[in-house]
């Protein structure tokens, strides 16, 4: 499923003409095919794993354990996204002959499911048979800005002897990529901050569109334990730790901070990605509330160091 979606994302950037935009600085003095938005995007193409996250869209369902109590409209037990239809636009600004900023953007569209727990009191109703599922309509709005540069031929393939430069090579290169930033539709709840702790590091990320170079992405050691503390605006959001297939909700401290631990796993090539989802208690608690919902995901690591690249591909 994972390669399809890439070879959909291959597909568009390729049919520039139908998904997207592009803009060109009028202050740069843009010659031959440095100005040229199709080779940008292919070069994304080539870099999925600098584009797609992998988990806004996910139909990944997540356990729900803990309760409000009687008060409560509704009891959720499990909830998950079910995202029926993508946009995707690709706005591509030239900074200069070398340099240009992609910013993506997609509209993801479908509902936002809770299974609820029966509310009928004592066993005079069997709990399998009262079990419902709440469906509200979900539109979130997803960004992320990538940076490429133009690179020569020894810059690209310095330290490595066995670098081959294709014939017809625009020389584009995605340097640095930024987090994701997933709103929805008229969306109230707000992530602050997310703080980071593992080992050495000990970072606070005010800004998930942030660029970072891709050799200074988070990069954790194999199979160590992180911490993320996440800050919001109010003290009775749900919140949801994101990883792979995993959603785990995150210990609200009842201070506006929401806390937990993962493991990073012990080996993958190039960039995955984790993240950070804040729902307003409305979102699961009451069934009239609308969805209501914040993401912010980022891309790590687990290369050595002197393994992370310098450029993709």
């Amino acid at each position: 499923m994972r390669n399809t979606r890439f070879l959909v994302l291959a597909l568009l950037l390729t049919s520039l003409p139908l998904v997207g935009c592009s803009k060109k600085n009028p202050t740069s003095p843009l010659a031959g095919t440095a100005g040229d938005p199709s080779q940008v995007l292919s070069t994304l193409a080539a870099a999925p794993s600098a584009v797609e996250d992998g988990l806004a869209d996910a139909p990944t369902v997540a356990s729900f354990d803990g309760t409000t109590g009687m008060l409560a409209a509704i009891q959720p037990l499990r909830f998950w996204r079910h995202i029926t239809h993508v946009e995707r636009t690709f706005d591509v600004v030239f900074n200069d002959t070398v340099t240009a900023t992609v910013t993506i953007h997609k509209t993801l569209t479908g509902t936002f499911n809770i299974l609820v727990s029966p509310t009928a009191l004592g066993n005079m109703v069997s709990a399998d048979s009262a079990l419902t599922v709440v469906q509200k309509p979900l539109e979130d709005h997803w960004t992320r800005l990538v940076l490429l540069k133009k690179v020569a031929k020894d810059d690209d393939d310095e330290g490595d002897d066995d670098a081959v430069t294709h014939h017809g090579d625009s020389g584009w290169r995605v340097a640095a990529t930024s987090g994701v930033d997933v709103k929805s539709a008229g969306v109230t709840t707000q992530i602050m901050s997310v703080r980071v702790q593992s080992g050495p590091i000990d970072t606070t990320i005010t800004d998930p569109l942030a660029f970072r170079m891709l050799r200074k992405v988070l990069h954790f050691s194999p199979d160590t334990t992180v911490t993320v503390t996440v800050t919001t605006s109010r003290n009775n959001d749900i919140v949801v730790f994101q990883r792979g297939e995993r959603r785990t909700r995150l210990t609200n401290n009842g201070d506006n901070t929401y806390s937990g631990t993962w493991r990073t796993g012990y080996f993958f090539r190039g960039l995955s990605h984790f993240g950070v989802n804040a729902l307003s208690n409305g979102t699961l608690f009451d069934d009239q509330a609308p969805y209501d919902s914040e993401q912010w995901l980022f891309p790590f690591t687990l290369e050595p160091e002197n393994m992370c690249a310098q450029y993709l591909p």
